[in-house]
């Protein structure tokens, strides 16, 4: 049985984002194949377990399948918008999903329940090592969530249910018998949130290109950075939710921050002025949209940055950038 190295790949980016030693990366990658981490390579499970019980000890986080499945949140958007262009509803997504996950990740077992007005999706492993499994398991279902987030918008509905929840896990997680995540069985036949409108085609590129030139450097601001750019989906995640997934406080990383000279606030900014800067390329993009994108609660406030950016208003900038070709 193999399995696809993306799925491995998630948890590494994310132990070296948690200071994943030089030593420790070596030994893990001894228990792989060379081209391991190539897109399309697929590892034996007895690697991928050996190879993940090395960052699970590593980073020593009995929340790592949790965290790095929010870690994850970016890369999942991009099949997740290629998906929303061949289906019509959240159920023929979800569909596809999961046919994605049995191809790719076969050591789960996944099946659909529905009772009354609630669907849910229950996953297990046969055979498998209780500490990897809740690791595997509450990673698949942090991703399905999002998924579920992404296709149908927000659900309000939606519990996680793990049988080693306790108060250090993210609001919507119950404790459970077995690993699931529930839901109002009406999304299953809701229509698509548009996500055409969210412009991904130009989004997803542009936030991978930017995570790998940051990637080559051992700065603490871009480590912030590169998490912030993963979260997103595609608006840029709060202090709380980077702070979660880096195992710190919301004081500590401002302080690290500040000794090299820059704020939270200040990264937030920069980071929507690149976002920007590529989307206002694009004549069709409407700019009441732009502002949605960015996180501002309206276009006003958008317009405002925008002015103190360029020294103009997006509709100039627009106009005289299109002008120049």
């Amino acid at each position: 049985m193999k399995v696809l190295s993306l799925h491995l790949k998630n948890f590494f980016d994310y132990a070296r984002l948690r200071g994943l030693t030089k030593s420790d990366q070596a030994y893990f990658e001894s228990k792989l194949p060379p081209d391991w981490a190539a897109e399309q390579t697929m590892i034996e499970r007895a690697a991928f377990c050996d190879a993940l019980a090395v960052l699970r000890q590593a980073v020593g986080d009995p929340y790592l399948g949790v965290k790095a499945g929010n870690f994850m949140a970016l890369k999942l958007l991009g099949a997740i918008y290629q998906i929303s262009l061949q289906t019509n509803t959240v159920e023929e997504a979800f569909h596809y999903l999961q046919s994605y996950m049995e191809a790719t990740f076969p050591m789960i077992r996944a099946r659909t329940a529905i009772s009354g007005d609630s669907a849910s999706v229950i996953l297990t492993i046969e055979e498998g090592n209780t500490d990897l499994d809740r690791i595997i398991l509450e990673n698949v279902l942090t991703i399905i969530s999002r998924e579920l987030q992404m296709m149908a918008g927000k659900i309000t509905n939606l519990t996680i249910t793990s049988p080693f929840v306790d108060e250090n896990y993210p609001s919507g997680w119950e404790q459970g018998t077995g690993f699931s995540v529930s839901f109002d069985s009406i999304i299953l036949k809701a229509s698509l949130k548009d996500v055409n409108q969210l412009r991904l085609d130009i989004l997803i590129p542009e936030y991978l290109k930017m995570i790998s030139q940051l990637d080559t450097t051992d700065k603490f601001s871009d480590k912030v950075r590169i998490t912030m750019l993963s979260m997103s989906d595609p608006e840029l995640p709060d202090i709380d939710s980077v702070c979660d997934v880096m195992c710190l406080t919301a004081r500590t990383l401002q302080r690290k921050l500040l000794k090299e000279e820059i704020t939270y606030r200040k990264i937030t900014e920069d980071l929507k002025k690149q976002i920007c800067s590529f989307l206002i390329l694009h004549e069709p993009y409407p700019i009441a949209s732009l502002s949605y994108i960015l996180g501002y609660s309206e276009p006003a406030s958008f317009i405002h940055s925008f002015k103190k950016w360029y020294g103009n208003s997006p509709h100039k900038v627009r106009k005289a950038l299109l002008a120049a070709g």
